[in-house]
């Protein structure tokens, strides 16, 4: 089982920490890849790895929003886990699925607070439903619909929680 995918959509990114809270919200682009096998006809476990990146970038001080999107800052997420996705038998559902993994995600942030990988680790899950196309023996085309949440908390970094939706 081999499944590749690139989709657009919202996805956001928020970390309040007392005085200062950064944000990303709006425009979002996820790369995804799932690679396992069949345990039986219709039901295949996998490793997942994806790739979530933000835009609309800035940070609030004091309560006043400072827009930095335009300085390049960029935020980014990165999920490895496993999962498993089960295809509908049903001849009407044909090539129907519907997916979820749970991981772990590590975030990557380039801003005025914070420059490369910012060795946090947060508790991810993702849920995926769609349809697949065949266009040959071994190769098919399809559309989903995925949501994916990240968050990790600790008395020192605050919280930061993120999520996704994407086509």
């Amino acid at each position: 089982f081999a499944n590749a995918s690139v989709g657009v959509g919202y996805a956001s990114f928020e970390n309040p920490d007392g005085e200062e809270t950064m944000v990303a919200d709006g425009f979002g682009m996820e790369l995804h890849g799932k690679l396992g096998f069949y345990v039986i006809p219709d039901l295949a476990l996998h490793a997942n790895m994806g790739f979530v990146m933000y835009s609309d970038f800035r940070e609030t001080r004091y309560g006043l929003h400072m827009y930095v999107d335009h300085d390049f800052y960029v935020l980014s997420s990165v999920f490895v886990g496993a999962g498993a996705t089960y295809y509908v038998p049903i001849s009407f559902w044909n090539n129907v699925f519907i997916s979820g993994a749970l991981g772990v995600t590590g975030y990557r942030l380039d801003c005025r607070r914070y420059s490369g990988n910012t060795g946090l680790k947060a508790f991810s899950f993702e849920i995926e439903a769609g349809k697949d196309w065949w266009v040959s023996e071994h190769v098919g085309l399809g559309i989903s619909l995925a949501f994916n949440s990240h968050e990790y908390w600790s008395d020192y970094d605050g919280v930061f929680r993120s999520s996704s939706v994407m086509l």
